[in-house]
């Protein structure tokens, strides 16, 4: 398989470009590339913090998809680059039905986890850019784990429970600068003093195309 990244289809961004009503599509180009590179030990970006996933996606490939979108979305009046859900659907009447059709007719089967991205974003993202944000949303898919850190099993299926992760820190700059950092935020500020643990040469070896700084 290539290396390099995957790219949004030409026609979601000219659509973009159009001015039209938001689009989507289904990506499994990426999903492709994101099991090679963060989900494989062999990847050039393997975590094994996602281990989990690519545990549940060895044995049921619904568990996870990928879609683009022709542009970003504004929630809380922020621009919302990258979306991961849980799949869920409204009930009564058709809507459900007509819900399920459409994740059918791009996947052939109704995803547990959708993660969408933003075409036109990532059409001029640098590749750094590009992969601390699927990274991100990767992250979102979280697992339940025990006292000692170890993921929790289901008595039923024997695969790992998941549910949809919030941030490990999220706090105002304000609140930090007024009454000061949470063990959370100084754990982090600890972590960024430290040199990531994925260097520009691996992403650009990932990605095929030179990093820009």
């Amino acid at each position: 398989m290539s290396q390099i990244r995957p790219f949004p289809p030409t026609e979601l961004i000219d659509r973009a470009d159009e001015e039209e009503a938001l689009r989507l599509a289904p990506a499994p180009d990426l999903k492709d590339w994101v099991i090679a590179n963060y989900l494989t030990v062999e990847g050039e970006l393997y975590n094994p913090d996602h281990d989990h996933i690519a545990e549940m996606l060895h044995d049921n490939e619904e568990f996870l998809s990928f879609a683009w979108a022709s542009s970003a979305a504004v929630a809380k009046k922020r621009m919302v680059l990258g979306q991961c859900e849980k799949v869920m659907f409204n009930q009564g009447g058709w809507r459900k039905a007509r819900q399920e059709q459409q994740m059918r007719d791009w996947y052939g089967f109704v995803p547990i986890y959708l993660i969408t991205i933003d075409a036109s974003f990532c059409e001029q993202a640098t590749d750094r850019d590009f992969c601390a944000l699927i990274e991100h949303e990767l992250y979102h898919i979280g697992v339940e784990r025990d006292d000692d850190g170890e993921p929790l099993y289901s008595d039923m299926t024997g695969l790992p429970k998941h549910y949809l992760a919030g941030h490990d820190v999220e706090e105002f700059v304000g609140v930090v600068k007024r009454w000061g950092a949470s063990e959370n935020v100084k754990r982090l500020v600890e972590v960024a003093k430290q040199a990531p643990f994925v260097s520009d040469v691996n992403i650009s070896k990932c990605c095929g195309t030179c990093v820009i700084s």
